[in-house]
């Protein structure tokens, strides 16, 4: 045999064994990228500090078909399950987790407060809201959290109820970051239907009496606490003139004074 015939056998046989390595090596390369790929998008286990805000009802574990109850009426909410709220009270905290009770009679029992991921609860307070009272509010509503001193903590607002014109109560709970424990707030819990301005630090409220018939107030936050009154709006109908007047109120020299009232056709 020549010389160049054993080279070209020889180059011949180096490459079918690169060809062969380089086969395996793609072969045994490809489950690792592919497990890889399916530990990247693994979902990932939110712990108590990462749950998302909000109110979820729990299940009834009974066995009374919620329509089987005395009272029961179609469409209402089954709380016999409680209901679990999770809320962020400042940022610097832990995630605060607050628990009603459900009873059999389907009402909500006292609110129960835990921090974090501790069982041990810190607070308790007691629920009064009648549930035949918020209709048809949903269940989830009952409980929200709203900075109401602009203190940049979170307090609560519970739903008391609502009438038949849509006016609505609650109770509220502002949260003390010295003592950690949420503090009734007697004039806050007295406004109807109220809502908060955060940049202007202003609370609004409204309650409507009938179509025509209305009244709207405006207070200005001031440190200690205290919300002065600072714009007054009242509605009035006039049935049997066909009118409606509205008279503008505003805070002047220390003292809410009228400053328009204007008359026109219902």
């Amino acid at each position: 045999m020549s010389r160049m015939a054993i080279v070209g056998i020889v180059t011949l046989l180096l490459l079918a064994l690169f060809l062969a390595l380089t086969r395996y090596r793609l072969h045994s390369a490809g489950p690792q990228n592919s497990a890889s790929a399916t530990l990247t998008a693994a979902p990932t286990v939110l712990n108590a500090t990462q749950q998302s805000e909000g109110c979820k009802l729990g299940a009834y574990t009974g066995t009374t078909p919620l329509t089987q109850m005395q009272y029961y009426v179609a469409g209402e909410e089954d709380l016999r399950g409680g209901m679990t709220c999770t809320f962020r009270i400042h940022s610097k905290l832990p995630v605060f987790i607050f628990h009603f009770a459900g009873h059999e009679d389907n009402t909500f029992g006292d609110l129960d407060i835990t921090s974090g991921t501790s069982s041990e609860v810190v607070q308790t307070i007691e629920n009064s809201t009648d549930p035949n009272s918020i209709e048809p509010a949903a269940a989830k509503s009952v409980l929200t959290a709203v900075d109401a001193n602009f203190d940049g903590y979170q307090d609560l607002q519970i739903l008391s109820n609502c009438g038949g014109t849509g006016n609505c109560s609650y109770h509220f709970y502002l949260y003390n970051p010295k003592t950690k424990q949420f503090v009734h707030n007697d004039f806050l819990s007295g406004l109807t239907t109220p809502s908060f301005d955060q940049a202007k630090k202003q609370v609004m409220t409204g309650s409507n009496l009938s179509a025509y018939d209305s009244e709207g107030e405006t207070y200005q936050y001031e440190t200690g606490d205290r919300y002065t009154l600072i714009q007054k709006q009242v509605s009035t109908w006039d049935r049997s003139g066909h009118t409606v007047t509205v008279r503008t109120y505003e805070l002047r020299n220390g003292q809410v004074e009228l400053v328009d009232s204007t008359t026109k056709p219902e």
